[in-house]
């Protein structure tokens, strides 16, 4: 399994359509699933974009504090569901998604969820017995204040940004509050990563040289298609085969394998020893 939290900066540089993308392009194994969980404390958007407001706002974030009256969080979390497509011949959901909250009022009242949410994520139940794989949309604001214990328990944490200057200078501070974030007692951690739209005139290679975090993979600009996932546009019968959506499919081979390097990092004999020195200190 992996578990992977999307972050944006300020000027929507598409966050959520990149998590919407992954979503829909994620390579699922029989009997698993991948899951889209809205975490931005400013608010969901899937139900009102992509969906269309074509489902009631029942079901979500927002109402899963109040599920958790009378269900276990394990419990509760699959109750607030929204199945995205239906792969599987005998109609089990293989893609799903849990919509964010209505509006950033709600976000205070999620306040003790919050770190509840992020173990269930990384696999303390269902998710590492099934292997099922977890992407968090965290929005602009969601990495840091009381929802920062979803991105600090995330495998890998992808900085989606603009190859504009714009986009560039917008990303400085913000990959350097991540790193601050993620990374313990002055060692890189290795789970911040960039996600770039190639939209500006900037390189990959440039980028990385200048936040000094790597690119894990690359997104084009393509405004009608990402209009599909943002805001409902009809997509045609062929959109999984646009350019968007390929480059997508494309990007979830880097994006998992730099997860199970991480894993196999952290697994080691090595990093054992020196995480139990450091806890000893």
């Amino acid at each position: 399994m992996a578990v992977i939290a999307l972050a944006g900066v300020p000027g929507a540089p598409g966050a959520t359509s990149a998590a919407l993308a992954l979503l829909r392009m994620w390579p699922v194994e029989q009997g698993r699933r991948v899951l889209l969980a809205e975490c931005c404390p400013d608010g969901g958007s899937v139900l009102a974009g992509a969906l269309q407001s074509r489902l009631t706002a029942d079901l979500g974030l927002h109402n899963l504090a109040a599920s958790r009256r009378t269900l276990p969080l394990q419990d509760a979390f699959w109750t607030q569901l929204v199945k995205i497509s239906d792969e599987d011949r005998h109609g089990d959901p293989t893609r799903m998604l849990l919509p964010g909250l209505r509006s950033a009022a709600e976000a205070a009242g999620l306040a003790p969820e919050w770190g509840a949410l992020a173990d269930l994520f990384v696999g303390i139940d269902r998710m590492e017995q099934h292997g099922h794989d977890v992407l968090i949309d965290l929005g602009r604001n969601g990495a840091f204040g009381p929802a920062r214990a979803l991105a600090q328990r995330a495998d890998l944490v992808l900085l989606v940004m603009r190859s504009t200057l714009r986009g560039l200078h917008l990303a400085h501070a913000r990959a350097a509050m991540l790193s601050d974030l993620l990374d313990g007692a002055g060692r890189r951690s290795g789970r911040l990563g960039i996600l770039l739209v190639a939209e500006g005139p900037y390189a990959v290679r440039e980028v990385e040289e200048q936040l000094q975090v790597p690119v894990v993979a690359t997104l084009p600009f393509r405004p009608q298609e990402a209009a599909v996932l943002s805001d409902g546009a009809p997509e045609g019968k062929r959109f999984r085969e646009s350019r968007l959506m390929r480059a997508a499919l494309d990007a979830t081979t880097p994006i998992r394998q730099r997860v199970a390097n991480q894993r196999a990092r952290l697994a080691s004999p090595l990093h054992q020893r020196m995480r139990g020195g450091s806890d000893a200190r």
